[in-house]
């Protein structure tokens, strides 16, 4: 502004004082090497600055280098960032859908307890309802017991005697099965050459004893009176069982289902008849020639109804044609 100012005031000098031109000259020569001395002051302060602000262009240059430098490293550490988030978001989302299956399970695992502890708890009220009324009817039962108490000791008592009466009984049976034993020896004895014969049988089953006697040992066939052999043989068989005492004597009468002949004296009608004529007379021997109680003898006809074996054959007609003598043993049961 200064410099403004003298350029400014030259013209008015030099129209003011045309005659001073020489020293208006000669001032502005001066003023002009002042000015130039002052533009030079100017012009080394401007390289001073041009110096200083080329240097502090290049420091800035380094620093924006610099920058750049950093910029880049900053942009690859982002993108590597980037990159990586990137694979932490598919990671995320991997372990998401994972977490909300699990999360599902959870849930339901949950809803089942929940349900299992809801059942839990109504049958615990069950149980405990239930011990509450099995104390009452244990309660109910203990006061019944105490009124039962002496009737149960009565029946404990009678389960007792009733026990060692079973086991007398029992006793008893098994004296009474070796003595029917000892009675099928007997009579084995007695039969012996009858039984070798096959046409005599000795059973036990129980405390019974049976002996079978065929036809031919006894009768002719189709009649009711006993032969000599026959007589001979139960006073054998009479002589035994008065030996033996036994409790009762059944007879039996069996026969085939061949037909009956007619004859003008002493037949039958049937074998019905025939059968219960030869057990009478077989009861009637044994009671008045071997001195069997009569009140102890029975005699039964069965005629042809329960044969042994078939009668399509002479062998088995024959083995159905029998008396049986169904002994009781003495103490037996009637």
């Amino acid at each position: 502004m200064r410099r403004s100012a003298e350029i400014l005031l030259i013209p008015v000098l030099l129209a003011g004082c045309a005659g001073g031109k020489l020293k208006t000259l000669q001032a502005k020569a001066d003023l002009c090497e002042l000015n130039a001395d002052e533009l030079r002051q100017q012009v080394r302060g401007g390289a001073d600055l041009a110096e200083t602000l080329q240097s502090r262009i290049k420091e800035l240059e380094g620093q924006g280098a610099d920058l750049d430098s950093r910029l880049k490293a900053q942009q690859e550490r982002i993108e590597s960032l980037d990159k990586s988030n990137q694979q932490l978001r598919s990671a995320i989302e991997a372990d998401k859908g994972e977490l909300s299956g699990q999360i599902a399970a959870v849930v339901k695992e949950k809803d089942d307890l929940a349900r299992a502890l809801d059942t839990a708890k109504k049958d615990k009220t069950a149980a405990q309802r239930e011990r509450a009324n099995m104390r009452a009817a244990r309660d109910k039962l203990a006061n019944e017991l105490s009124f039962l108490r002496p009737e149960l000791e009565a029946l404990k008592a009678q389960a007792a005697a009733a026990k060692a009466e079973k086991e007398k009984a029992l006793s008893e049976r098994s004296v009474r099965l070796a003595k029917a034993h000892e009675d099928l020896g007997v009579l084995a004895d007695t039969v012996l050459k009858e039984l070798q014969s096959e046409k005599a049988k000795l059973e036990q089953e129980g405390e019974r004893v049976e002996l079978t006697l065929q036809e031919s040992l006894l009768f002719k066939p189709q009649q009711a009176k006993p032969t000599d052999e026959g007589l001979a043989l139960l006073d054998r068989v009479g002589r035994s069982l008065q030996s033996l005492t036994p409790r009762a004597v059944r007879v039996e009468g069996h026969s085939d289902n061949s037909a009956i002949k007619w004859e003008l004296f002493g037949s039958f009608t049937s074998h019905w008849d025939l059968a219960l004529a030869r057990a009478t007379a077989v009861a009637r021997y044994l009671h008045e020639h071997s001195g069997l109680d009569p009140r102890k003898l029975t005699a039964s006809s069965f005629g042809e109804f329960r044969p042994i074996k078939g009668n399509d054959t002479p062998e088995g007609r024959e083995a159905n044609r029998r008396v049986v003598l169904v002994v009781e043993p003495a103490g037996s049961q009637p």
